[in-house]
């Protein structure tokens, strides 16, 4: 098992201390490499910030440090439009980041805004993936209806549909796997959802749009990890690697 490529596509760090679950560039580390996991996807974790381009750069010069920090950028709408569009660019044009997230439950907006939609222009023009929070926690900002809207605007451009639903309870997961039916530019990270779940969306869109998550530091990485593999098991040994690593190395292209 330990020759498989183990990515995490739902991590945090936070260059403040700001809140209870606040890890820095090096406690991140130690828990990826105690679990194992070779590559991650890592953005700011977003309780307390005011200003999300101070954490960008940090993810940015923590990257420059360490090859297993996969970074993405973070837009905040709430900030201003024409500040989060200028965070969106930098973040892929001079720091190089693969795509940028918008948090549309933690931020407070709706993702399919007009001011939303001016960030997401952006992103797609400079050829990033969009990631969005979707949750059952503010499940007006971000259902996947909404993700829906803007799949069909960037229909060459990745979607990643974090925690697919849920974050709450009782989570939109179902709701998701049917959107992403008619969006195959739509790929969902299985963070802060049951592992039921994401074996219902492996079962009906297939194992090549699913990508392993545990939110980090929100939950245990090393029990979502084993979860994962539980539930993979009735699966061919293909499967398990795509979910827990390759369909990342293929979508960011590692």
């Amino acid at each position: 098992m330990e020759t498989f490529f183990f990515f995490d596509a739902d991590t945090h760090m936070s260059p403040y201390h700001n809140f209870d679950k606040s890890i820095h560039a090096e406690q991140w580390d130690e828990i990826m490499e105690q679990a194992k996991v070779d590559k991650a996807l890592a953005w700011l974790l977003p309780q307390g910030v005011e200003d999300v381009s101070q954490s960008n750069a940090y993810l940015f010069e923590q990257a420059q440090k360490n090859p297993r920090i996969l970074p993405f950028g973070w837009a905040n709408v709430g900030e201003g439009v024409e500040k989060a569009k200028a965070d969106a660019k930098k973040c892929l044009t001079e720091y190089g980041f693969k795509g940028v997230k918008l948090n549309g439950a933690q931020n407070e907006y709706y993702i399919d805004s007009p001011e939303a939609l001016e960030v997401l222009d952006v992103i797609a023009q400079n050829h990033g993936i969009i990631a969005f929070h979707i949750g059952a926690d503010y499940p007006q900002y971000t259902d996947p209806v909404r993700a829906a809207v803007c799949a069909k605007r960037y229909p060459d451009t990745p979607i990643l549909m974090v925690h697919m639903g849920g974050a709450a309870e009782p989570d939109v997961s179902e709701r998701v796997i049917e959107v992403a039916k008619d969006h195959p530019n739509m790929y969902l990270v299985g963070s802060a959802i049951g592992v039921d779940k994401v074996k219902k969306a492996i079962d009906i869109l297939g194992a090549d749009r699913i990508l392993f998550g545990s939110d980090t530091p929100f939950y245990s990485i090393a029990e979502c990890k084993q979860a994962y593999l539980k539930m993979l098991s009735v699966y061919d040994e293909s499967v398990m690697r795509k979910v827990m690593g390759e369909n990342a190395r293929r979508l960011f292209a590692l």
